[in-house]
This record gives C-alpha cells, structure tokens and sequence, in this order.
C-alpha cells in the first residue's frame, strides 16, 4: 500500500522535531535534505495529519505532531534497544561505545577513557551527561553508565570504581577575612544531581544542621554549584577533589561518602566492546592496589 506507515518515515520525523528544520535532520542522518521531505510528506499523508508547519526559521511541530511524538519517541526507544541486543551479542571490541557519565566535576571520566582508546583504537566513545544514566541503561539506549550512589539497581551489573567525598565548601570571597560562619549565618546553594544526592536530599541534610537553613540559590548539576561557590554566592555540598582554594565548613563532619559505579545491563555483558571496558578498568584497577 501507497499509505503504509514506515519507520523510516518515523524516524525521519523525530530527526526533525530534533533538529527544528529538514536540513538539520537531514545532517544528522546523513542523507539528503529531499530525502527526508519526501519521508515527511509520505507520513503526513498515511496518517492524514499535518506534523509540522513550515515558517521561516524552519519546522515547527503542530499539535497534531506534538501527540504523534511521543508515540514516535517510543518506537525510537524500542527499535534501539532491539538494535543494542543484538550488538551486545557481537564479540568483536570495536565500533561506538555509548557511555552515559556524571558530572565531570563529580567523578572525572576522561583519562581513563583516553587510556581505553589507546588500548582498543577500533573502539569509538559517544559520551552522554546524564542526570539519570541508570534509565537509559535499564532501557538500552547505552552500553554502560557510570553511576553516583550506594544502591546501584539491581538490574544492573559492574564494579565499583571508587567513592565519592562530599564535604560543605563556601568560598573566600564570601566568607571573608572573618572566621568560617556557622550554619545559622550561612547562605546556601543546592544541585540537582543523582537520586541519592539529589537537591532534597541536601534540603533535608541541611535541615539537620538547622532548623530553618537560608538557601538562596538552586542550580542544575555539581559543577554549576561548584562555580556559583567560588563566586561567592553562599556554601555547597561538593566534591572534596575539587575543593582546592575554597574553604571547608567544619560544621557537619565528617564527610558524606558516596559510591561511583561502572555499569551495565546483563543483555549486553557479552558485547565486545563492553567486555573490553570492564577487562581493562578492571586491569587499571588491579595496578593501583
């Protein structure tokens, strides 16, 4: 049939709603900016509605393609996962790696997987930053996630790399030349980061500390925190490693600890690629004891 639905033509439509206009999707696919109008039109038509409208600037979604969306994103979802079982049966160590990873400023990534690249140079790395990398690697949109917490899920497997110390840091330039402040005279700043240490959690950490604790800024991740600190916009739960040159507040010692994981889904352990990650964190592991 003329009108039957594709999923290229699915996939061509959630490149644009993406992107925001059929050349950009058309680089992303690498195909050619016709190609996908055709598929665009060819969709529009099997499901008699119109997806986008075109203005100026580009494509913009109608209603009509808002609700188709989700459905769409579904489809993406579940075509990938099939794409990432199949590839975790393949033995050889080459091809992308999607590693879904923390905030660098939390637990820092990059050497290490610089020396991987050395080991294995068939290996190409697709890093993602991820506020919640266990749901895309329970859903199998990566091949493994580097996670922050002392209760990894079940459903994962992997190895703890090290732990996190989290210590309360304000800057000079906002304490001043006076002694540290105490907690009751102290301005606060809280993150949003893993569900463990998430901005509730530290809500209600500082609540220890206090009764009524004075946060006056709320910001994205770790190292938005980290760098609000050291402009002087008040005091922040970070990570000690990166605490040089701030001043630490001895109010609530000693300091919270927290595990970083490397992680995998078990569909997935017999991947080449992802064998070849463990086996070699696991060799750098063993040099350092």
């Amino acid at each position: 049939m003329d009108n039957e639905l594709s999923w290229d033509q699915v996939r061509y439509f959630v490149a644009v709603a993406r992107a925001g206009s059929a050349m950009g999707a058309a680089e992303r696919l690498g195909v050619g900016h016709a190609t996908v109008l055709r598929n665009i039109a060819r969709l529009e038509e099997s499901l008699g509605v119109r997806l986008f409208d075109r203005v100026r600037t580009g494509y913009r979604i109608t209603a009509d393609g808002e609700d188709v969306l989700a459905s769409a994103q579904a489809m993406e979802s579940q075509a990938e996962a099939l794409q990432r079982r199949a590839l975790g049966r393949q033995p050889s160590a080459a091809g992308r790696l999607k590693l879904a990873i923390c905030d660098v400023t939390l637990f820092d990534t990059l050497e290490l997987l610089a020396d991987l690249r050395k080991a294995h140079p068939r290996i190409e790395l697709s890093l993602d930053r991820e506020r919640d990398p266990a749901a895309r690697l329970s859903q199998l949109q990566v091949d493994a996630a580097v996670l922050i917490g002392n209760t990894p899920p079940e459903e994962l497997i992997g190895r703890q790399l090290t732990r996190l110390r989290l210590a309360w840091f304000c800057s000079a330039r906002y304490s001043g030349r006076r002694a540290l402040p105490a907690v009751e005279d102290c301005e606060f700043v809280v993150w949003s980061g893993p569900s463990e240490l998430d901005d509730a959690w530290q809500r209600a950490q500082l609540r220890r500390l206090t009764l009524q604790p004075r946060i006056v800024t709320q910001v994205s991740s770790h190292q938005d925190a980290l760098a609000a600190v050291r402009v002087g916009l008040g005091a922040a739960l970070l990570n000690e490693e990166e605490g040089a040159g701030l001043r630490k507040l001895p109010f609530a010692a000693p300091s919270e600890s927290f595990g970083v994981w490397l992680l995998t889904h078990p569909d997935l352990r017999r991947s080449g690629r992802v064998r070849a990650l463990f086996d070699f964190v696991a060799k750098a592991q063993a040099a350092r004891v």
